[in-house]
């Protein structure tokens, strides 16, 4: 366990102020939107803003209102996201904890699907192809 985590812990296990002890360990906690997460990546793998709304088929200011911290994608949103910049199915299941959604359960035939095309690295629009073939619930690219 980190020193981090056991600072943490010994906290959490005491009576002083949460408040207190958040402002004065901010560091420690992930702060960062799912916005930052998405520019990150684009960062670190060399793409454009635009390869990836048309890849991910997301509204282009829907898009800007993520990266800007304005909305919230839904999971299947993110999720999109994260195919169209072919991150790597652990890289997609922390972001998702990170962000405060369920992650992929592979035992859940619809979110297999999506484990499986990540893991192949297939586009947006194979993976809904994918699961529409098995009436389930797509991720609502608009150029299926």
């Amino acid at each position: 366990m980190g020193r981090d985590t056991e600072k943490i812990l010994d906290h959490l296990s005491g009576t002083g102020s949460l408040t207190e002890f958040f402002q004065e360990n901010k560091e420690v906690f992930n702060l960062l939107t799912i916005g930052e997460y998405i520019e990150l990546e684009l960062k670190n793998r060399k793409l454009t803003k635009a390869s990836i709304i048309r890849k991910s088929g997301i509204n282009k200011r829907f898009f800007f209102d993520i990266l800007a911290g304005k909305k919230t994608p839904s999971r299947r949103y993110i999720i999109r996201l994260f195919l169209a910049l072919n991150v790597d199915f652990s890289d997609v299941q922390w972001y998702l904890k990170a962000c405060d959604y369920p992650q992929l359960y592979v035992k859940n035939k619809r979110d297999s699907i999506i484990i499986y095309c990540l893991n192949n690295k297939l586009t947006v629009s194979e993976c809904n192809k994918m699961l529409n073939n098995v009436d389930l619930e797509n991720l609502g690219f608009e150029n299926i």
